[in-house]
């Protein structure tokens, strides 16, 4: 994060990330360049290996832009290009129409969602109602019931994943509840 004092907050995103398919073997390396001075910014550049780790593929872009496969020194496939922002951006935190839409409840999801899911959290569905008294009212409440928990040395445990060294792992059982309706599935009381 930069500029917390003074100036326009942004985020940089600089740093490596390995996204694995553990099932087949491969890889892609994902290497975000950090800024400079001068120059492009939120650069990205990556490699995709094979389970033998031969490099079979090469990617560069921007991760505020788009994304792209170097298919020869002059030629790209473009795999993402990022949607224009709303217009009235300002109105939603500077999120791009996609973030906006992120805590929609549509049809396609409703009763499919966990009932632990955050877009279920009363003040999230109060705030995109625009109730925005009743929001923070909700969020109060909610953040009390974490100190309460806090004070009396509770924590609550992830439910589909386990922490293995530094990894996270899936430990199953998710689509299983899913498809079962979460009949069998009860919740901490985490709102």
């Amino acid at each position: 994060m930069r500029n917390l004092m003074v100036g326009t907050k942004y985020f940089e995103h600089s740093g490596q990330m390995t996204i694995e398919n553990s099932a087949k073997g491969w890889k892609c390396l994902l290497d975000f360049k950090p800024n400079g001075y001068w120059g492009p910014t939120n650069v990205v550049t990556g490699t995709i290996h094979d389970p033998s780790g031969n490099i079979v593929g090469r990617l560069e872009g921007k991760w505020d832009d788009q994304f792209c496969q170097i298919l020869e020194d002059s030629h790209l496939h473009v795999l993402w290009k990022m949607a224009p922002f709303p217009k009235d951006q300002q109105d939603y935190y500077g999120f791009t129409s996609f973030g906006v839409t992120l805590n929609e409840v549509t049809p396609d999801i409703e009763g499919r969602l966990p009932p632990t899911d955050s877009r279920l959290r009363p003040d999230v569905r109060a705030l995109e109602n625009g109730q925005l008294d009743l929001a923070e009212d909700k969020k109060n409440s909610l953040e009390q019931l974490q100190r309460d928990r806090r004070a009396k040395g509770q924590t609550v445990e992830p439910r589909w994943f386990r922490h293995n060294g530094e990894d996270w792992e899936y430990v199953g059982g998710y689509w299983e509840q899913r498809s079962d309706g979460w009949r069998k599935s009860t919740p901490p009381r985490l709102w």
